[in-house]
C-alpha cells in the first residue's frame, strides 16, 4: 500500500512549502495531508493553492496549537476515513527535509511497514549553535535515562506503522514535545527502530522555524523525565537499592579512615575501592538484569565511570569543605546525592549498552 504524507504548517515560506510538495506529488503516495495550525491570514494563499491540488487535503485549525496538536489532526483524519495505507510518513514544512530524504523514508517504509523509521540529520557543516546543542544535549539525555542510541531524537521526518497510530493520537505532550513522547511510546512497545541518514538543512539559519528554544526545550525534557519516572521506576528502585548496598561499605570505610586521620583524598580512594566490587555486581545482573559474564568492554566503561564519579566526588567535597565550611562526612553525603542521577545515566546509557547493540545490529542487517 502507498504512504500518506502528514505535513504540519504554521505561517510557512510559500516558495518552500509549494516546491517541497510539487515534489513529493511525484512520488508513489496515497494523499498528502497539509494542516494549517493558525497561520497568519497572510499566508491563506498559500493554502487555498494547494487545496486545488489533486491528492491534496487541506486541514485546519483556527488558532496556533502547536506541532504536536497538528500532528494529531492528521492523524485522526486518517483514521476517520479509514485511508488504505501501512505506514504514514511526517515532514516538516520548513525546508528542512529535501523530497530526496522523503524518497529515502518512503522506500524504506516500503520494506520495513512495520517498523518506526526515522530521518536522521548527521549535523555537518554550518549548524545554528541552538540547534547543534539543542540535538545533542537531547540524545544524551535520552541515551543516559532510556538507554538506547537514537542519533537524532527530534527529527520531524519519520516512517509511522498506521497499526499504531490508534495509540499515538491518545499521547497528550504538545507542540515539539509530542514527537519525542511518540519516540518514547515506540520505543517502550519495543517497535525496531530503523534510522536513515538524511541531509541537515536548516533555511535562513532556522529563522523560519517555530521552535521556542526555552519553552519548547523544557516541555521535551518535562516529558522525558515524566517518561522515565513512570516506565523505569522499578528499574530507578533496584539502582537506589544497589546503591545503598555499595554506599554502606563506602560510607562506613570513609567514616572509619576519617577517624583514622586519614585525609578525605585517601580515604575516599579507599572507600570506593571497597564498594567498586559490589556497585558493579547488583548494577549489572540486578538493576540492568543482565546474566552474561562481564566483557572486557563493560569493565573498562565501569572503570571510566568509577573514575569520573570519584574524582567529581572527590571535587564537590573539596568545595563544600573549603567554601561553604562543611564537615567531610556532611560534604560527603551531599556529593553521593548530587552524583546519583550522573551516574545511573552513565550506566545505563554507556557501560550497560552491550545487548542494545547487538539488537540495533540485528535489526540493520534485515534491512540489507
Amino acid at each position: 500500500m502507498k504512504p500518506v504524507i502528514v505535513i504540519p504548517a504554521y505561517n510557512p515560506e510559500k516558495e518552500i512549502l509549494i516546491a517541497l510538495v510539487k515534489q513529493i506529488l511525484t512520488f508513489d503516495i496515497e494523499k498528502l495531508i497539509v494542516i494549517n495550525d493558525g497561520s497568519n491570514p497572510e499566508c491563506s494563499d498559500v493554502f487555498n493553492s494547494l487545496e486545488k491540488i489533486e491528492k491534496i487535503t487541506v486541514l485546519y485549525h483556527k488558532e496556533n496549537l502547536g506541532k504536536g496538536a497538528a500532528l494529531r489532526t492528521g492523524f485522526e483524519h486518517i483514521l476517520k476515513f479509514k485511508m488504505p495505507c501501512k505506514s504514514i510518513i511526517t515532514v516538516d514544512a520548513d525546508g528542512q527535509h529535501l523530497p530526496g530524504d522523503v524518497k529515502k523514508i518512503i522506500d524504506r517504509a516500503g520494506q520495513m511497514p512495520d517498523a518506526f523509521i526515522l530521518g536522521v540529520r548527521q549535523f555537518k557543516g554550518h549548524i545554528p549553535l541552538r540547534s547543534l546543542l539543542g540535538n545533542k544535549m537531547t540524545y544524551l539525555m535520552f541515551r543516559g535515562l532510556v538507554g538506547k542510541k537514537i542519533s537524532d531524537t527530534q527529527t520531524g521526518l519519520r516512517a509511522i506503522p498506521k497499526c499504531h497510530l490508534d495509540k499515538i493520537v491518545t499521547l497528550s505532550s504538545d507542540r515539539y514535545a509530542y514527537e519525542l513522547e511518540m519516540l518514547l511510546t515506540l520505543v517502550q512497545d519495543g517497535l525496531p527502530i530503523i534510522e536513515v541518514p538524511v541531509a541537515t538543512v536548516y533555511q535562513n539559519n532556522n529563522e523560519v522555524s517555530s521552535f521556542r528554544p526555552i519553552a519548547d526545550s523544557v516541555m521535551v525534557y518535562q516529558t522525558l523525565f515524566m517518561w522515565w519516572f513512570s516506565f523505569r521506576f522499578k528499574q530507578l528502585l533496584k539502582y537506589s537499592l544497589s546503591g545503598v548496598f555499595s554506599t554502606i561499605a563506602d560510607f562506613g570505610a570513609y567514616i572509619i579512615l576519617i577517624n583514622l586521620s586519614c585525609g578525605f583524598v585517601t580515604a575516599s580512594i579507599l572507600a570506593r575501592m571497597l564498594s567498586i566490587l559490589i556497585h558493579f555486581s547488583s548494577n549489572k545482573y540486578f538493576t540492568f538484569s543482565y546474566k552474561n559474564a562481564p566483557d572486557l568492554s563493560e569493565i573498562a566503561k565501569y572503570l571510566l565511570v568509577v573514575v569520573f564519579n570519584l574524582v567529581s566526588s572527590i571535587f564537590l567535597i573539596f568545595i563544600f569543605v573549603r567554601y561553604l565550611s562543611m564537615g567531610e562526612v556532611v560534604a560527603k553525603v551531599v556529593a553521593q546525592m548530587l552524583l546519583f542521577f550522573a551516574t545511573y545515566t552513565l550506566l545505563n546509557g554507556f557501560v550497560f549498552l552491550r545487548s542494545k547493540r547487538k539488537e540495533s545490529k540485528q535489526i540493520r542487517s534485515t534491512t540489507n
